[in-house]
């Protein structure tokens, strides 16, 4: 059953977890803050997630947060953990409480693992600006026959992986005579290999392990995505090494924030634009908000994390993060006026994590 509309109220909008440090959690050195996250090293090598509500589009994170945002994510994530944990290991021990996680401390990979089965974002731009519909092209070192349309569902999933920063704070030959600033770099399988080290990576057969869970885990997830009503057109996967040294899946998986969903009724065929019509079921509905006030533009980020978006925005965001989460792992998050920080410090109390 969809969420009630009418309990998002303008009260209720304004009731979000907002990122921050809360310091009465005991922690051996300084708590580390993503856009969304906030990770505490417990120690034991254990570590404490907690998920706010923050929205970033464009990097740049917004003034005001989407209530729920973070919890509804985190269902998602722990249901694909749950449900896909018998292909690859992953790093979640408990779940405290809707926002907070238990997790087992990890060395990270330096490689985001993007997979794609559709030829769409970034990876249509550049097969089209390399004239690919006529004679095919390469992206990221991956062949592309011709032929394609934008959103076309490719012949096989294909890797493309980015990197976290290695351009712009690593020497990697490949890269040496590059502006990351302004240039954009195709990370490829080959360079991951003959650069492992500079990746994160302990030894070049890594990337094999990690690739071929990362296959059965698009494989799996996209069929059961397909059966909800929705196609997985692209998704990114963090993998890190564990304390035994074995390898396992980190942070998030599948989520509207680090995937793209299309809804399976509306992917058709348009003759009249030779594409595939998509309906996207992720956060493109803030990024059309935003691209559509202009302020997409990277001179313009100062008044992009200045503005203040509107309640109705925020409240169909809302409404699409519910929808989502419902139809993908069967739940729904309670709706509450409740100070949502005081729930957080509850579950972290009774769990014995703070001071």
């Amino acid at each position: 059953m969809p969420i009630d509309e009418k309990l998002i109220t303008k009260e209720v909008l304004n009731n979000t977890l907002a990122r921050e440090v809360y310091p009465e959690v005991k922690v051996i050195s300084e708590p580390m803050m993503g856009k969304v996250r906030t990770v505490y090293d417990i120690g034991d090598q254990k570590m404490i997630m907690i998920s706010s509500d923050n929205l970033s589009t464009h990097d740049v994170v917004h003034k005001r947060q989407v209530y729920g945002k973070g919890e509804n994510l985190d269902a998602i994530s722990g249901y694909y953990f749950e449900a896909t944990k018998h292909i690859v290991p992953n790093h979640l021990i408990e779940i405290l409480a809707p926002n907070v996680w238990l997790v087992q401390k990890a060395e990270p990979i330096l490689v985001e693992m993007v997979f794609r089965k559709y030829l769409t974002g970034s990876g249509w731009r550049d097969y089209e600006k390399k004239n690919g519909p006529e004679e095919g092209s390469k992206f990221c070192g991956v062949e592309l026959r011709p032929g394609y349309r934008r959103n076309e569902m490719l012949d096989e999933v294909i890797f493309t992986p980015t990197g976290k920063g290695q351009v712009k704070d690593f020497d990697i030959p490949e890269f040496q005579d590059m502006d990351p600033e302004t240039d954009d770099p195709k990370i490829t399988i080959d360079i991951i290999r003959r650069n492992y080290k500079t990746f994160g990576l302990r030894q070049p057969e890594d990337l094999d392990y990690i690739m071929e869970k990362a296959f059965a885990l698009y494989t799996f997830i996209h069929e059961d995505l397909r059966e909800k009503g929705h196609l997985l057109a692209d998704t990114k996967w963090e993998f890190g090494y564990m304390p035994d040294g074995s390898i396992s899946l980190i942070d998030e998986c599948v989520t509207p924030d680090s995937s793209r969903f299309w809804k399976v009724k509306d992917y058709l065929f348009n003759p009249e634009k030779n594409e595939f019509n998509v309906v996207q079921d992720d956060k493109q509905h803030f990024r059309d908000y935003v691209e559509g006030l202009g302020l997409h533009a990277v001179e313009r980020k100062a008044e992009l994390a200045a503005h203040l978006m509107d309640d109705e925005i925020l409240k169909q965001g809302v409404v699409k993060y519910c929808d989502i989460r419902e139809e993908i792992a069967g739940t729904l998050p309670v709706i509450t006026t409740d100070p949502r920080k005081d729930a957080v410090l509850a579950a972290l109390g009774d769990g014995g994590f703070l001071r």
